[in-house]
């Protein structure tokens, strides 16, 4: 054989080898070894040394055994009284019991010193589900068919005979029966109810577990509810089965995992079953409120038609419920009227729109957004708005200067203005003047038309505000003074004429 196949097939055993151990490390299911029964020494004589052998050759080779001490005190608080066999029922209570998937019977059927030192062993596995035996083993040795030239490392007792035997019987080892049946479940849970799932620091939490089936009252487990490395006493049913438990929350922000524990002092063994976990939360909500569709004014935001409210969580959480309520406030730093409300469950919608239903008229509002977290933790934010329905307007003021009239024009809103532009206009339809821009106070001259009964004048203001409103306002009805006609006794009386003449 060259070289280069000799190589191949080392890797390969290697692997094979790896696989093997692989498949080893699978089986976790188990496996009860019971005490062997010793034939050479009596009918029903107990090699408990031979057994304890086999229990560590076992281990050694990646099985999970259960001892054969918790096996003994199985046997004791069920009256099993023989050993090298076992009855279906019981097969099932170990299942039941010790939550094995396997039981190991054997036999030495034979054990002798003299003249040639033999040994004889008969073992069979018995799967703890059906009682049904799934692989069976019967080998035996003697010196006489170990020797070899010049008596090199032969065998000279049954001691290191049986060393050769349980090398056999392990090359035959059913790893892949095994490996088909799962791992027992501790506790064939029916229902979970831990509750609440929220909660601040301090507030209790109550566990209660149903289970279909319960042990028999010889061998009923203590039960225990583990959280945190903390352990709470559970209260147990008539029926032994149900469960029940409280315990108080931590004082930090946690997720702790709830088990229940059950101690089987008889055995000296323990399970652990996972039921699930609760939240501990400290801090409530993280909430900032929004107002848009208006105009800040003076510090205040302003609005005239409707108000978008627009909540945001900074930490983003799911909310249990929450609540939007509007209040008029009725003067500064004083009480308030309640206008509305609105309520929901969950977390809040993108944004509420308010369109002053149902208001009290302009003035200051107070937005107030609350929410509860699903611990019940509270989180409260607020906001105030101006409400503006009223259009913008302007004073007027008029006086004469020297030839002209000089209109002084000043904003009287409270919403900034945007735009402006006046107007003056004679009867006959003549501009008189004109001017605009998006700031006031300011003073506008024109000349007044020739004095007459005819010679009226006309003219308004438009108004625009920065919240879109619009007004337009005639000049006349300010100032009504613009046409006022002279009294003819008057004029009479002061010898001067009020009325403009032509003098071409």
């Amino acid at each position: 054989m060259s070289r280069k196949s000799t190589e191949i097939i080392r890797i390969l055993s290697l692997l094979l080898c790896l696989l093997c151990m692989a498949t080893a490390a699978l089986a976790a299911v188990p496996i009860a070894v019971f005490p062997l029964q010793d034939l050479s020494e009596g009918r029903n004589d107990v090699n408990l040394s031979l057994t304890r052998v086999l229990e560590s050759y076992l281990e050694q080779n990646d099985n999970n055994i259960i001892g054969v001490d918790t096996v003994i005190t199985f046997m004791a608080n069920n009256r099993i009284r023989t050993v090298g066999q076992l009855e279906s029922f019981n097969a099932f209570r170990v299942r039941d019991e010790l939550r094995a998937g396997f039981v190991l019977l054997g036999t030495v059927i034979q054990r002798k010193e003299r003249p040639d030192p033999t040994f004889a062993l008969y073992l069979s596995l018995i799967r703890t589900n059906d009682a049904r035996t799934i692989w069976s083993y019967s080998g035996s040795v003697s010196t006489a068919e170990e020797r070899n030239m010049l008596g090199v490392n032969e065998p000279l007792s049954s001691d290191k005979l049986q060393s050769l035997l349980l090398d056999e019987m392990f090359e035959r080892w059913p790893w892949q029966r095994i490996n088909e049946v799962q791992e027992l479940e501790a506790v064939n849970i029916d229902s979970i109810r831990l509750e609440p799932k929220n909660v601040r620091p301090g507030e209790e939490i109550n566990c209660h577990v149903k289970i279909r089936e319960s042990w028999g009252a010889h061998w009923a487990p203590r039960v225990f509810f583990k959280v945190d490395e903390q352990i709470y006493p559970a209260t147990v049913s008539d029926d032994g089965k149900n469960f029940e438990g409280t315990w108080v929350a931590g004082e930090q922000s946690s997720r702790p995992p709830v088990y229940l524990l059950l101690e089987w002092a008889q055995y000296n063994r323990t399970e652990t079953v996972l039921l699930g976990s609760y939240v501990i939360d400290d801090l409530p909500p993280f909430l900032e409120l929004d107002l848009r569709g208006g105009v800040v004014y003076e510090g205040k935001p302003v609005f005239n038609r409707q108000v978008a409210i627009v909540p945001k969580m900074i930490v983003r959480q799911t909310l249990a419920r929450w609540r939007l309520h509007i209040n008029f406030i009725l003067h500064e730093g004083g009480d308030t009227a309640f206008v509305g409300e609105m309520k929901g469950q969950g977390n809040f919608p993108g944004s509420f729109i308010w369109k002053g239903n149902k208001f009290y008229g302009d003035g200051t509002y107070e937005f107030v957004i609350e929410a509860w977290d699903r611990a019940g933790n509270f989180a409260r934010v607020s906001k105030v708005a101006e409400f503006i329905k009223e259009l913008p307007t302007v004073a007027l003021a008029l006086a004469k200067s020297e030839d002209e009239m000089v209109m002084d024009v000043d904003y009287a809103g409270k919403v900034p203005l945007r735009y402006w532009r006046l107007e003056m206009w004679s009867k006959e339809g003549r501009l008189l003047t004109k001017a605009e821009g998006s700031e006031l106070p300011v003073k506008v001259g024109f000349t007044p038309p020739d004095a007459g009964p005819n010679q009226e004048i006309s003219g308004f203001v438009f108004l625009q505000d920065a919240l879109g409103k619009q007004a337009k306002i005639k000049v006349e009805d300010f100032l009504p003074e613009l046409n006022k006609v002279p009294d003819k006794k008057e004029a009479e009386a002061t010898g001067v004429s009020e009325s403009w003449v032509d003098e071409f």
